[in-house]
C-alpha cells in the first residue's frame, strides 16, 4: 500500500502521517516514510527528537538532471535509496527530501521528480507500505510526486478556508489518476462539525474514513516536542488514527 497525505498547512496532516506510519509499522509491516513537505517535521511524528530531526540527510540534488527533456537519475537509485533513509524507533525508514536553508536556492523540481521515481519504485505487495507526506502548497500536485500511491488522504478541518483546499486538492489528485481518494476529519469538536464534513464528502463523492477528535495530545506533544504517540498513546486522536490504520489494512491496536 502506498498512502500520500495532503492538506492546508496546520491541518495536522504529518501528525497523521506519522502516525500512520508507526501503527503500520507496529504490525509487521516494513513502511516506508517520505517527508516531501518543503518544512519537514514528519521526522519528530515517527518518535525522532529534535537535535536527530536536525542532522537527517537527504536526497542529493545531483541524482535527477534534465536529458532530452525529461528527468533522468544519473545514478542507480537503490543505493540512493538506501544512503538516505534513517531508521527510526518503530522500524520506519524516513527519507527527507530537502531542507532548504537559504532563501535563493532554486526550485526543487529534480527532487520532487526524484520523490515520484523512489515511491513508484518502492514494492507494492502486502508487506510493505509507503507513507508520503505531501507540502500543503499544490506544487506536488504539479510536479506529479504522488502519481503512484494507490490511496490519498486528504486531512481536512471543519472551517472555510480548509475545505477550499481540500476541493482543490481532491481535484488535483484526480487529474493524477490515483486510483482511490479519501477525506479524513481532523480536530472534530462538535456535531457540526461532522456534518459539514459529511457534506464535503458528499459533495466531491468521496469516503470520510476517520474523523480525528480534537485532542491535546498534538499540543502537549508540541511543546515538549516529542510524537503525538509517545505523549499518550491511549489519547482518543491516537484511536481515531488507529481505527483509520484497520479501514486501510485491517484490524490494528494502538500500542
Amino acid at each position: 500500500m502506498k498512502i500520500a497525505v495532503a492538506g492546508k498547512g496546520g491541518a495536522g496532516k504529518t501528525s497523521i502521517a506519522g502516525t500512520l506510519a508507526r501503527l503500520l509499522a507496529r504490525d509487521g509491516l516494513h513502511v516506508l516514510a517520505i517527508d516531501a513537505d518543503s518544512g519537514p517535521n514528519l521526522a519528530l511524528t515517527l518518535g525522532l527528537t529534535p537535535e536527530q530531526a536536525a542532522v537527517l540527510p537527504t536526497l542529493p540534488e545531483d541524482v535527477m538532471r534534465v536529458s532530452d527533456g525529461r528527468l533522468r537519475p544519473t545514478r542507480p537509485l537503490p543505493g540512493v535509496r538506501d544512503g538516505c533513509a534513517f531508521s527510526t524507533p518503530d522500524g520506519v525508514e524516513l527519507i527527507v527530501m530537502a531542507r532548504p536553508e537559504q532563501a535563493g536556492t532554486g526550485c526543487l523540481s529534480h527532487l520532487h521528480g526524484l520523490v515520484r521515481v523512489l515511491v513508484r519504485d518502492e514494492p507494492a505487495d502486502g508487506a510493505h507500505a509507503c507513507v508520503l507526506d505531501l507540502d500543503p502548497s499544490p506544487e506536488g500536485f504539479s510536479r506529479g510526486i504522488a502519481a503512484h500511491v494507490d490511496l490519498m488522504l486528504i486531512v481536512v478541518e471543519a472551517y472555510p478556508a480548509s475545505l477550499h483546499t481540500a476541493r482543490r486538492m481532491a481535484a488535483l489528485a484526480a487529474d493524477l489518476a490515483i486510483p482511490r481518494i479519501a477525506l479524513v476529519g481532523n480536530r472534530i469538536r462538535a456535531a457540526t462539525d461532522r456534518d459539514m464534513l459529511g457534506a464535503l464528502a458528499g459533495e466531491l463523492g468521496l469516503d470520510l474514513l476517520a474523523l480525528v477528535p480534537f485532542d491535546d495530545v498534538f499540543a502537549r506533544a508540541e511543546r515538549i516536542p516529542a510524537a503525538p504517540l509517545d505523549v499518550d498513546p491511549r489519547a482518543p486522536a491516537m484511536a481515531a488514527i488507529a481505527e483509520l490504520c484497520s479501514r486501510i489494512c485491517g484490524p490494528l491496536a494502538v500500542r
